[in-house]
């Protein structure tokens, strides 16, 4: 099936970061044709997962940041090229205008940012059952941030996952990854998460905005980014 043609996506301004959301289902008719945009390493790699769902849930997520990249550029989706850093973040190789993003999958959702600011990082999770919840808190929250957890093991469950979403995206917006401890950042609320105590790279970026949302009842989503490209947009993939 051919992907239409849509009018080129408007760049985001220099304060503003886009958040894109994609519902896998809306899209999997396209699994074919978005594969075809990929490099022969993406689609090697793809080929490499056992369950054909999360081959899909592969294809899809990278198709879709081609596509959505593509319409900011006006270019062929195909035709992007990408780098990746030491830790894995990945951005444009070729770059002229100044355009970075950051994505994250679980479950059937994928999400995107894209801004001007190379210090952004978005993730999201689906609410699901964790077996190992207790080490999971343990090695991931703070002393101060355990103390705040719920007794009932489903609220603990939420909470603890927006507390992992928000320092998830904080550590790809700095493009450290899963590479730096969390128990090294943390949390609070007033009542919206900020960064109470986040991690020092450089004199570049000293204050960071962070958000949470739903993108439907069972996944939490997170976004991190220089307080300087704050202004959130958030919309439906377009397709």
């Amino acid at each position: 099936m051919a992907t239409p043609a849509h009018p080129p996506l408007s760049l985001p301004a220099p304060q503003e970061t886009h958040i894109w959301q994609l519902y896998l289902p809306t899209v999997a008719e396209r699994c074919d044709a978005w594969e075809g945009w990929l490099t022969e390493a993406e689609r090697s790699r793809a080929q490499r997962f056992v369950h054909s769902t999360d081959r899909s849930r592969f294809i899809l997520s990278r198709g879709g940041l081609r596509y959505l990249l593509g319409q900011y550029l006006n270019c062929s989706p195909k035709s992007l090229t990408f780098a990746c850093s030491a830790y894995g973040k990945p951005s444009l190789a070729d770059n002229p205008e100044g355009v970075y993003f950051n994505l994250a999958h679980s479950g059937q959702w994928v999400v995107y940012a894209v801004g001007k600011t190379p210090w952004l990082g978005i993730d999201v999770e689906v609410v699901t059952p964790r077996a190992d919840l207790k080490t999971l808190i343990q090695h991931c929250l703070t002393a101060k941030e355990q103390g705040a957890l719920p007794a009932f093991a489903e609220e603990q469950l939420i909470l603890f996952l927006k507390y992992w979403t928000l320092k998830e995206a904080h550590l790809k917006a700095i493009g450290l990854g899963l590479s730096y401890p969390m128990t090294e950042i943390q949390i609070a609320w007033s009542p919206q998460p900020y960064l109470e105590r986040s991690v020092s790279i450089n004199e570049t970026v000293k204050d960071w905005m962070t958000a949470l949302w739903w993108p439907d009842g069972e996944a939490i989503a997170a976004i991190c980014v220089e307080q300087s490209c704050g202004t959130l947009k958030t919309r439906s993939f377009p397709v």
